[in-house]
Order: structure tokens, then C-alpha cells, then sequence
């Protein structure tokens, strides 16, 4: 947020000048599309950038607290029960309880992304820097799908860890601190570096994550629950994140 607003003090500055300077007929027409200055622009891969981008870039990391995840589509509901058709093919069962977390997914927009808004992301790391200036280099993720967060539900799941969704997936949470064309810093954490920067292209999903109640869980609806299995085999939920109009939770 402080580069943003030393580079906002530029413009202004920059504007200031230009409107108290008499024009001049014979100054040449200004470049319509002129290069980006050298400190906007993505540094040349080195082993110097690459060994900076290491020490920088968000290392994930197990949280042996997280449950397990089930995706599927629910095939029974009851008081305190519900059936999910796992991707595998298998039929689990799994209880619900008073402290059961209900959200509702439904379709977002990139368009409703903004400074400040808490937001998640399933990414993996790709092999180049981020565009987002800073005083290093750090690695570029690329977003799997992208989740705006209600205010209610403002601070879960926040940091940066290993997730599931492929072998080298992680998944972070945060606020967007920075935002270049469709490159966002998710801001986890009090050092420049405690952000993860993610790259969302335009053909994978973006969500809104609301909270809900156990009515939104009906039969034929798309489910990514996290459940606790116990000593007895037994699935309890801890959240269940439905998706709204057919949508499919992507993470």
C-alpha cells in the first residue's frame, strides 16, 4: 500500500507540473503509448533475482490442523446428516452439528476485486517473477480460481499454505493490498513479504463466499465440505461450502 501511494504521489505531482506550464506550440506531440519506466517493469531473470525471489516468495507450508476435504455432490440430507458423492465415486456420510460453518458460493466478478477486500485463492507457483514492484524479485502464481470474502467471514483460513488440488498447489488468504492489471498481492501478514502474488487469468472461475445455514444443503448440489474423521470412522463437518445455481466450488 505504500508503493501505491508514492506512486500516486507521482501522478499528482507529475499533473501539477503539466497544468502549471504554459504550452508551447512548437512542443512535439506527446508519445501515445510510451514505454513503462525501468522501475515498472518486470526485472531480467538472473540467478541473483531468482536466488531473491526465493528467499522472498512465501514458502507453504502443512497446517496439521486442516481437515480432511471431501468434494462431491450431496445425495441425502437429513437433521443431522448428510450424504456426498465423492469425485472417486464413493458415498460418504457425514454429520452435521450446531457449529457446522455453512457458505454459500455464487458467481463473482474480477470487476468487484479492490483494494482492502478480503479474498482466496487456490495457485501454484510459476517460474517468473511477479509484475507487482517491489525492492526484489518474488516468484508469480498462477490462480486455479479466486474467492471474494463477505465481511462476515473477514480473517478465515488467513496466511499462505500447501493445499490439496494438485501436487503443488497452495492456497492463500488475505486482503488485496496491491493490484496490477489482473495480478493481486494477498496480504496475509506485517512484513512486505508476507503476500502471495497471484495472477488470475480470465477463463477460471471467481466466487463470492457468503455466509449460510444448513437449508442451503439440498440434494444434487456441488459440496467442498472439511470433516474430521473420528476414532470411529466417522465424518463430522466442520464447514460446508455449497455451491449456489449449479455452480461447482472449484477449490
Amino acid at each position: 500500500m505504500v508503493r501505491l501511494l508514492r506512486y500516486l504521489g507521482v501522478i499528482v505531482s507529475t499533473i501539477a507540473l503539466t497544468l502549471g506550464a504554459p504550452a508551447r506550440a512548437q512542443d512535439p506531440a506527446p508519445n501515445p503509448a510510451p514505454n513503462p519506466a525501468p522501475d515498472q517493469q518486470v526485472p531480467a531473470r538472473s540467478q541473483a533475482k531468482d536466488a531473491a525471489a526465493d528467499g522472498h516468495t512465501p514458502k507453504p507450508v502443512e497446517d496439521a490442523a486442516e481437515p480432511d476435504h471431501i468434494r462431491g455432490q450431496v445425495t441425502l440430507v437429513e437433521a443431522s446428516l448428510i450424504a456426498v458423492k465423492t469425485r472417486e465415486g464413493k458415498t460418504l456420510s457425514i454429520g452435521l452439528h450446531d457449529n457446522t460453518t455453512v457458505i454459500g458460493l455464487s458467481k463473482g466478478s474480477f470487476a468487484e476485486v479492490d483494494f482492502g477486500i478480503y479474498v482466496g485463492a487456490v495457485a501454484v507457483k510459476l517460474e517468473e517473477y511477479s509484475p507487482i514492484v517491489r525492492d526484489s524479485a518474488v516468484w508469480l502464481h498462477k490462480g486455479f480460481e479466486l474467492r471474494i470474502i463477505d465481511d462476515k467471514l473477514r480473517g478465515i483460513a488467513l496466511g499462505h499454505r500447501k493445499w490439496d488440488l494438485t501436487s503443488d498447489s497452495i492456497i492463500s488468504h488475505g486482503w488485496v493490498d496491491d493490484l496490477e492489471v489482473r495480478v493481486l498481492s494477498i496480504k496475509w501478514g506485517p512484513t512486505d513479504y508476507d503476500e502471495t502474488d497471484v495472477e488470475v487469468p480470465r477463463d477460471v472461475p471467481i466466487h463470492k463466499m457468503s455466509l449460510a445455514d444448513k437449508s442451503l444443503i439440498k440434494p444434487g448440489m456441488s459440496v467442498f465440505v472439511g470433516a474430521l474423521k473420528g476414532s470411529d470412522g466417522k465424518y463430522a463437518a466442520l464447514f460446508v461450502i455449497v455451491g449456489k445455481d449449479g455452480l461447482v466450488p472449484a477449490l
